[in-house]
């Protein structure tokens, strides 16, 4: 039986942490030992230019040694069996590697330059930017360019686009959180609002004194799996494709 199911998966930090990417929060994280002020505020980047892209250059340069797990080449494959949309708060670019199409990246992509004079955005791969030297292809600006990674308090512009996408969800659509806790993107009180089929993976529970309103809880999904992201691909795998080759009755 043929249907145009929609399935939506929505990622964090854990997608990537099986492939040696360092989370941001909690414990040991890149945010641990790293003032966020200094290297991730848009009101003050500009002063700290030069901690900005030594930060960032890091990250990217790093890219090149690491390689997309089970889970990113099963996000992949589940772009050609059926209708899916990736949503993604990670900057890496693992799940492009893997095969992943149009993934929509809500907090920036890492490869990505973006001139803030011209608003050009552009990518130089796993290579890092050197501010004495490098320009803005565009324009010639050396001092409006920045990482294409959305700091604090700058704005989220595929925010939007992302809302609508899971606000669209219907009862026959499936939506997977993989390697979240909703600290950021309060994807907890989404699920529990749609209707859809839910399934989340992470790597354990939301401590109870921890837990603020948004973030993921298993109450709010009808499966929970809580092992690391790359050991949960086979499971995960034959929930969703029985979910996703069900026949509901409603029609599709």
């Amino acid at each position: 039986m043929s249907h145009d199911r929609h399935l939506v998966v929505f990622s964090g930090a854990g997608l990537s942490a099986d492939s040696g990417i360092a989370t941001f929060r909690g414990p040991h994280g890149l945010w641990e030992n790293t003032s966020i002020d200094e290297v991730c505020n848009f009101d003050t980047w500009e002063e700290h230019r030069e901690s900005v892209h030594r930060f960032y250059n890091a990250r990217r340069v790093g890219l090149a040694g690491v390689e997309p797990n089970r889970m990113h080449r099963l996000l992949a494959n589940w772009q050609t069996r059926w209708r899916t949309t990736l949503i993604t708060q990670n900057i890496d670019n693992l799940l492009e590697r893997a095969g992943a199409q149009d993934v929509l990246h809500v907090h920036g992509f890492l490869t990505e330059m973006r001139c803030l004079a011209c608003e050009a955005v552009w990518d130089i791969g796993t290579t890092a930017w050197d501010p004495s030297q490098d320009r803005c292809p565009n324009c010639g600006s050396d001092l409006a360019v920045k990482p294409n990674v959305v700091f604090f308090n700058e704005p989220a512009p595929l925010y939007g686009p992302m809302s609508d996408i899971l606000g669209s969800l219907g009862q026959d659509d499936v939506l997977v959180v993989i390697g979240t806790d909703g600290a950021v993107v309060p994807i907890g009180r989404v699920a529990e609002r749609l209707r859809c089929r839910k399934i989340l993976n992470n790597l354990d529970p939301v401590a109870p004194e921890e837990f603020v309103p948004g973030m993921v809880h298993p109450r709010q999904f009808n499966r929970t799996l809580f092992k690391p992201a790359a050991q949960a691909a086979g499971e995960l795998d034959e929930i969703v494709t029985s979910w996703m080759e069900a026949w509901s009755g409603s029609g599709l």
